[in-house]
């Protein structure tokens, strides 16, 4: 995976999944370097979660029956490269149901990136729901 686009695109589509399907989390894991990590930074204190522990609550998730599709997709985005670390501002939206007319949440994914040996890979995901007294910028709707 050599594009930065091509690789945000794959980490979308790797926890995207439709209803009686599973999304494709063995390709998450290929997608982060070793030791990456991940934090959903909505409550008073950031969740954090290795790559396996993220996949393990998506899959507990799975098996309880509280998430049978979900969708997200990147809707603007800003990238920043300097030699072989990369930054991107990804903002999306999520959907919990495949005909759903609004999203169930917009943020922004403010993902790093390292190349190691000529390859981009995920070194980190923190990301952040749009919310009253928390709205996107109108800058990180243009890409």
């Amino acid at each position: 995976m050599q594009n930065i686009d091509e690789l945000t695109q794959a980490l979308y589509q790797s926890i995207s999944f439709k209803k009686g399907a599973r999304p494709d989390l063995q390709r998450l894991r290929a997608l982060f370097y070793e030791g990456g990590r991940l934090a959903n930074c909505n409550g008073d204190l950031p969740q954090e979660f290795s790559v396996q522990q993220f996949i393990d609550v998506v899959e507990g998730q799975m098996e309880t029956g509280n998430l049978i599709f979900f969708q997200e997709r990147e809707i603007a985005s800003r990238t920043e490269i300097f030699g072989k670390i990369a930054h991107r501002f990804s903002t999306y939206e999520a959907f919990l149901e495949e005909n759903q007319a609004k999203p169930v949440a917009t943020g922004i994914n403010s993902i790093q990136f390292i190349q190691v040996e000529g390859r981009w890979y995920v070194y980190s995901m923190v990301w952040n729901d749009q919310a009253e007294g928390r709205m996107i910028p109108a800058k990180y709707f243009e890409s």
